[in-house]
């Protein structure tokens, strides 16, 4: 009787156990890999450093509750089969987006490839999708959530499947017919054509790429006066351009850009504002992907010149105009400053090159600036915009980097330049940075600096 009951408990011991291959397959994990650590996150969230840095309870956050098209972006540092992206919204579980969507690229320039769209979810929202091979992934909010929540994420994480066949991403400039995929047809076939409005004189003349007209306000008093340029579709822009033409003295005294997916008066943000410049006006910062750009005279020049435009031009174009070889560059965000000798160092830091900081005397040796990134990100290349005081450059200066602020690397040494002072050494990863001179020019030149550029 033993026996036979030891047989009967083996027996259904056996059929309740799982088959190989069946039901152990079926809860095997779409993903056999572990979450990836993004090498770095940026965008348009505050703090986006606290999205990767194992530390749940930070966080990025948009700082507003009407966050639709605000977007983040990972890069993986490589190329790989990326088959979705973790959100963890940690201790502010609430503050989760309505609606997003995913795209991903092989380049930060694009073009980029729609690969999910969906709601957002308490806790912790996942979207997953069909392998890509692709090194950057944007998530952009397209609908706010419930409960008028900011958008908050404390951790973000990359899925991948390194075993997986991936698909490849269009390339915008393949003829339509060799296009394959239902999200190939949302990208555009031809650079349609631009549209622009305003307050001007003769709009059109702005973008009808003959630099012997121009659009004018056909008066000195246009503080105020704006024009909006419809680019047809969104684009990567990192700049706008004014050719001035035959009038290369008719520049506004003070503009603002803006920028917005929508042609929503709520939607517009600022993204860079300073002065124009004889014979054209450019306009860096930052790359944004934008569909509307608005510029907007903020101070006149006097009674003698009006505004007007021969060109306006944006690096979307074909035939780009005075483009810098810097534009394409990732550049980082500087959190704080610091300085010793210098008059308001906030003034190089807040994108306005009408305002500077300069050390107001020409013995200037040992004097220094150190920059805060607020998290440790790559950099390789460091500029100084010494405009409009040129001349104002350190005849030699050093940069050391650290990454906590004690312990100092020196990674540069050299001479500065006229206009601007560039620096370029081997990538490292860093939190601060500081720049000493090391020897002043002489005469009546001081040490001027109207913005910084930290390139990685």
């Amino acid at each position: 009787m033993r026996i036979k009951s030891l047989v009967v408990c083996i027996i259904l011991g056996l059929a309740g156990a799982p088959l190989a291959g069946t039901n152990a397959m079926a809860q095997r994990p779409r993903h056999e890999s572990p979450p990836v650590r993004p090498v770095t996150v940026f965008g348009d969230l505050l703090d986006v450093s606290n999205t990767y840095d194992e530390r749940p309870n930070t966080r990025a956050y948009s700082s507003r509750r009407n966050y639709a098209g605000l977007s983040v972006t990972l890069d993986v540092g490589s190329q790989q089969n990326i088959i979705g992206v973790d959100q963890f919204h940690g201790a502010w579980a609430a503050h989760y987006p309505g609606k997003y969507k995913v795209e991903v690229a092989e380049s930060e320039n694009g073009p980029w490839f729609e690969t999910f769209e969906g709601a957002g979810r308490r806790g912790f929202s996942r979207a997953q999708f069909e392998a890509v091979r692709a090194r950057f992934i944007r998530i952009t909010a397209t609908a706010t959530g419930g409960g008028n929540n900011e958008w908050s994420i404390a951790e973000l994480k990359a899925l991948v499947d390194p075993t997986a066949t991936p698909r490849r991403i269009p390339d915008r400039r393949e003829r339509p017919d060799e296009r394959r995929g239902r999200d190939d047809d949302r990208l555009p076939q031809r650079r349609p054509d631009s549209r622009i409005e305003g307050n001007f004189r003769d709009m059109e003349r702005a973008i009808d790429r003959n630099p012997d007209t121009f659009a004018t306000t056909g008066t000195a008093n246009y503080a105020g006066t704006s024009l909006t340029l419809d680019l047809g579709g969104e684009y990567e822009v990192s700049q706008v351009i004014q050719l001035h033409g035959t009038r290369p003295n008719d520049y506004p005294g003070e503009y603002k850009v803006e920028a917005s997916r929508r042609k929503d008066e709520s939607q517009f943000r600022e993204v860079w504002r300073g002065r124009g410049e004889p014979v054209r006006s450019v306009a860096r910062f930052d790359q944004i992907t934008t569909r509307y750009i608005r510029i907007t005279a903020t101070r006149n020049r006097g009674r003698a010149y009006s505004w007007s435009i021969a060109e306006l031009r944006t690096d979307r174009d074909a035939d780009p105009t005075d483009r810098d070889e810097d534009d394409k560059r990732l550049s980082r965000d500087i959190r704080r400053a610091t300085s010793q000798g210098f008059s308001d160092i906030n003034a190089a830091t807040d994108n306005d090159l009408s305002t500077s900081a300069t050390t107001g005397r020409a013995n200037y040796s040992g004097n220094w600036v150190s920059l805060d990134l607020g998290g440790s990100y790559t950099v390789s290349k460091i500029v100084q915009i010494h405009a409009p005081r040129d001349g104002d450059f350190p005849a030699r200066y050093k940069i050391e980097v650290s990454q906590g602020g004690t312990r100092w690397q020196t990674v540069y040494e050299g001479e500065g330049a006229n206009e601007r002072s560039r620096a370029t050494f081997d990538a490292v990863r860093t939190r601060f940075i500081r720049i000493t001179a090391t020897r002043e020019r002489g005469g009546r030149h001081w040490w001027t600096i109207s913005k910084f550029r930290i390139l990685e």
